[in-house]
């Protein structure tokens, strides 16, 4: 696995969640801007409530995945001999990638999950090495190999 390609993949991916949200925002905002020279009807008034709260959801989901950005930007990349934050782990079952939660992905050709320190998982693989063996949900995993 290249990790510069999968750093670059993961941060295109956030950025792309970073875009629509920001376009979502902007959409919403439009509709909750009603001209105030046009007759309104209590339906629009309603409504107008109804996308403000919408808005107010998208900006919380937009402050939240800019900081996800720029937490995943500070992730240390380099090489790894043991599961910890920036590994790349490749098991008989999963890749994982460990620091950054995401949805399964794909990166040169092969199919990844992130997942984050804070997720069930980690501690049980956490500070394993290539080789070792770990279970999670009635499943068993072994570890091939740590980038």
């Amino acid at each position: 696995m290249n990790k510069e390609l999968l750093k670059n993949t993961l941060v295109e991916i956030q950025q792309n969640i970073v875009k629509e949200l920001e376009e979502n925002k902007v959409s919403k905002h439009s509709l909750v801007d009603l001209d105030e020279g046009d007759t309104i009807d209590p339906e629009d008034t309603a409504r107008q409530y109804e996308f403000g709260e919408m808005e107010q959801m998208i900006k919380v989901q937009l402050n939240k995945a800019q900081r996800n950005l720029e937490k995943l930007e500070t992730i240390d990349f380099g090489p790894k001999s043991t599961v910890t934050s920036g590994a790349f782990v490749e098991t008989d079952k999963f890749n994982f990638f460990i620091g950054f939660s995401t949805i399964p992905f794909d990166c040169d050709g092969v199919h990844v999950v992130g997942i984050s320190q804070e997720s069930p998982i980690y501690p049980i693989m956490a500070n394993k090495k290539a080789g070792d063996k770990f279970s999670f949900c009635g499943n068993n995993y072994t570890i091939q190999n740590i980038i």
